[in-house]
This record gives structure tokens, C-alpha cells and sequence, in this order.
């Protein structure tokens, strides 16, 4: 107990030593802010100053226009060839991403069609193998667009559903190519559908990279 109180009196004291040492050099620093204000008297009225020339009537020569902007785009032929190759394959991913995006979902449209109606089911089979080309196309495309990114969560799980949806679709494919009596199938349908779901999903995260995740909010 006795060394609660020693601990508990040291402390006043010292807090009774800071506020005294705080209200000694309050006065001082006021004082030393009053002696830096000047008289309003000779404080010297600066003449207004003249507005400036508006930007638009003050032409700018073109070519000095483009010597001022910074050069951000490096010098493609300046790159290796293998380099400007992935780079170029890369850039088709915009393009290509479409075509397994289209041709998926009309094959799951024609495959449950053409269970009554036989004139649909004849498309089924071209589709789902044309989707199965460029899935993994698509996918290896937007692998390497993605390379020089900056790491982000987002892009992590578009760039492996991407994958999971390339190899997926290559095996539809092979599957549609082998065996094209059960493309109508059950089976064929249920994977369809969930290939389906999965570019709808795929869809909606390569938006969100570009435009935010709530680019689709109401």
C-alpha cells in the first residue's frame, strides 16, 4: 500500500510541475507572437493584380503541344519479337473472349430445343466444339494480358475461372466431337449449364476489373 501512494504522490507532483511549467511559458509565447505582428499602419498595400490572359485566347503551336506531353508508350519496335508476340496475343483477349461467351450459351439454347425439336439439335454439336477451341484460347489470351498488372483479388479469381472455363470448355468439346449422339443428353445439358453460369460469373468479374464492382448496381 505504501508504494501505491509513494507512486500516486510522485505522479501529482509531477503533473503539478508540468501545468506550472505550462502556464509560465504561455505568457512568453504570446508575447513573442505580439512583437511578430506589424502595425497595420506600415504593413504596404500590394497594388491588385491584373487578371490573367484567358488559356484559350493564348494559342498553343502544335508541335510544341506534343514535345510537352509525355512520352508513357514504349517504342514497340524496339521490343523482341517473342515479346511483341505475347504482347500482341494478349491484346486479342477483348476479341476472343466473345466467341466462347456466344457459342456456349446457344448450345445449351439448341441442345434443350432440339429434344422436340430434331431440326435444332443438328447446331449442337458444331458449338459446343467451336466453344471448345476458343475457350482455352481466350483463356491463355487474358492470362498474359493480365501479367503486367498490378496484383489484385479480383483479377485472381477472373483469371482462374478463366482457366477452370478453358479447360472445361476443351473437354465439352472433345466430348461433343467424339460422341455427338449425346450432345443432347442430359449430361451435355447439366454441363452446359453450369459452363453457362460460369461465363455469366466470368462475365460479371472482368467488368468489375474495368469498371468497379458495382458497375451493375441499380
Amino acid at each position: 500500500m505504501m508504494s501505491v501512494r509513494r507512486i500516486l504522490r510522485s505522479i501529482a507532483i509531477l503533473l503539478g510541475m508540468a501545468m506550472l511549467l505550462v502556464s509560465l511559458s504561455s505568457p512568453a509565447t504570446a508575447h513573442k507572437e505580439h512583437k511578430k505582428k506589424k502595425p497595420v499602419a506600415t504593413q504596404v498595400v500590394q497594388p491588385a493584380a491584373q487578371p490573367a490572359t484567358p488559356v484559350a485566347s493564348q494559342p498553343m503551336d502544335h508541335d510544341k503541344m506534343e514535345g510537352m506531353m509525355p512520352d508513357t508508350e514504349m517504342d514497340r519496335s524496339e521490343m523482341p519479337f517473342f515479346v511483341r508476340l505475347l504482347d500482341w496475343f494478349g491484346r486479342l483477349h477483348p476479341a476472343i473472349v466473345h466467341f466462347p461467351i456466344a457459342f456456349f450459351p446457344a448450345a445449351l439454347f439448341t441442345a434443350i430445343v432440339g429434344r422436340r425439336r430434331p431440326a435444332f439439335a443438328a447446331p449442337v454439336q458444331f458449338l459446343v466444339v467451336a466453344g471448345g477451341i476458343f475457350a482455352p484460347i481466350a483463356a491463355a489470351a487474358g492470362w498474359i494480358a493480365g501479367m503486367s498488372a498490378d496484383p489484385d483479388q479480383v483479377l485472381t479469381y477472373h483469371r482462374w475461372l478463366g482457366v477452370a472455363i478453358g479447360i472445361v470448355g476443351a473437354g465439352l468439346g472433345v466430348w461433343a466431337w467424339k460422341r455427338p449422339w449425346e450432345d443432347r443428353g442430359a449430361g451435355m445439358i447439366l454441363a452446359l449449364t453450369v459452363m453457362t453460369i460460369a461465363i455469366a460469373a466470368q462475365g460479371f468479374l472482368g467488368a468489375a476489373i474495368t469498371h468497379g464492382m458495382e458497375h451493375l448496381m441499380f
